[in-house]
């Protein structure tokens, strides 16, 4: 299934975009940006600054694009399929050079990466921010950052941490400058009463996000609304299934797309985790659910 989806995702988004955009160029062209589709070849995140819009009012190339994002996501067959192909379709379509996803009931749960893994930090990013970070300084932990995420649903980092505060200070300098990192985004897409989904970013370069970037996202926020309570409400519906095997959120994750027929490679880079915690997860799995092999557990899996 969910290689159709993926199949169906690449088809319709080359017919979409050969008959909303106009040919690729080196620059801009209405207000869309020259990036590779989603799952084509791209350079390493490390190698590129993010793709700025231009300053000004959305223009209809803007729109174009937001709209060949939902696109790619509206058809996912799960949350976890959702999410990996948000993550795809933000780094592609806005060129920011690190992302994490993540869902959760509250946008407490959810910050700052919630359940469905932490995008493509790099390990040394994830265990200084773990250690040091993580629990009292980021600024997107707060109830600051609740209150705006939920007025104005995109936030950057300069918005919660205004002029000389020395919280912000710190955590720029002494973690983020050394990183690359210049700035953050956050955006929160609303879920109604199933949840809420949260996309954050670390941008690269010099200047605040620009204001065109936000009104983007704001844009994108509204718009996936319903997606994301969709995807939630089939998830939750999903989990209480399974609720009689005991599995832990992460193991109902792995086990879904095991018997999905992904490989631990797939897994891993769809949860953003590593292989050997795909392993570990999937021995758990198969303990808890008394099967032995993988096409057991996808009949029992069924069968609940």
């Amino acid at each position: 299934m969910a290689r159709r989806w993926n199949a169906a995702r690449r088809g319709g988004t080359r017919r979409l975009r050969r008959a909303l955009c106009p040919p690729r160029r080196a620059a801009y062209n209405g207000g869309v940006a020259a990036a590779s589709p989603p799952g084509k070849h791209r350079p390493a995140p490390a190698a590129r600054a993010p793709r700025r819009l231009p300053e000004g009012p959305l223009a209809p190339g803007d729109y174009r694009r937001l709209f060949l994002l939902i696109e790619s996501v509206d058809q996912a067959p799960d949350l976890c399929a959702f999410l990996s192909g948000l993550h795809a379709a933000l780094r592609d379509w806005f060129g920011y050079p690190a992302l994490a996803v993540g869902h959760g009931r509250t946008l407490a749960e959810a910050l700052p990466a919630g359940h469905g893994g932490h995008g493509d930090h790099s390990r040394a990013f994830l265990a200084r921010y773990a250690e040091r970070w993580a629990a009292a300084t980021d600024p997107f932990r707060g109830a600051a950052a609740r209150r705006l995420l939920a007025q104005r649903r995109v936030v950057t980092l300069r918005e919660l941490c205004p002029g000389r505060d020395r919280a912000r200070h710190d955590y720029v300098q002494r973690f983020l400058a050394p990183h690359g990192v210049a700035d953050r985004v956050g955006m929160v897409v609303e879920g109604g009463s199933e949840g809420v989904v949260f996309a954050g970013a670390a941008v690269a370069g010099p200047g605040p996000v620009p204001a065109r970037d936000l009104a983007a996202l704001r844009a994108l926020s509204r718009h996936l609304a319903p997606h994301v309570a969709g995807q939630l409400a089939r998830h939750r519906a999903a989990a209480s299934a399974a609720d009689g095997f005991g599995l832990t959120p992460r193991e109902r994750e792995v086990a879904a797309l095991v018997v999905q027929g992904l490989t631990n490679e797939q897994v891993a880079r769809r949860l953003f985790i590593g292989v050997g915690t795909v392993k570990k997860h999937l021995t758990r799995v198969l303990a808890k659910t008394h099967t032995t092999t993988r096409t057991q557990l996808a009949i029992r899996w069924r069968e609940r």
